[in-house]
């Protein structure tokens, strides 16, 4: 075990995984986040291109709009990714297609990769479900490494918001 590991080499090293090996889980990790961040900027550039809209929808700015009246949790549920066109707060951060926008999602990204290829059990995702339309509260990242190795539901806690 190396000294002053992080949990997730600490879990690496413990099945098996020497140094090297973890280095190259990360390089490997952060390609993939550098190809998804490349395929963000291209599906931007093409979609202003053609007038397609390219960012996530802002549940702040649906919620002051239409003003939703009634809330309530609905639970666990395994919600198709490509039914998420929208976020909480993060609507920069990434593109509708869950692709990092932003060189500072990196770390995060290549960890939340790491975390998935080595089998750990990462928590459900925090949704809001208002219409046919999911919006992320929590778990951009996770969404967004789900998608990029071909992952097409994921399981999320999910609120409902309802007009009257």
């Amino acid at each position: 075990m190396y000294l002053s590991a992080s949990p997730l080499q600490q879990s690496l090293a413990h099945n098996g995984f020497g140094k090297n090996a973890i280095d190259d889980a990360r390089r490997r990790s952060a390609e993939d986040f550098e190809s998804a961040r490349f395929r963000a900027t291209l599906f931007g550039l093409f979609s202003r291109i053609i007038g397609r809209q390219s960012e996530l929808l802002d549940l702040n700015e649906v919620e002051r709009v239409c003003k939703p009246a009634v809330r309530h949790y609905a639970g666990i549920q395994t919600v198709r990714i490509a039914d998420i066109k929208g976020s909480e707060g993060r609507t920069h951060d990434f593109d509708i297609q869950f692709n990092p926008r932003q060189d500072h999602n990196k770390e995060r990204w290549v960890n939340v990769a790491l975390a998935r290829q080595n089998g750990a059990a990462l928590p459900p995702v925090e949704l809001v479900k208002f219409g046919d339309v999911y919006f992320v509260r929590d778990g951009h990242h996770r969404i967004s490494v789900a998608k990029r190795f071909g992952q097409r539901e994921i399981e999320a806690e999910v609120t409902v918001y309802e007009e009257v």
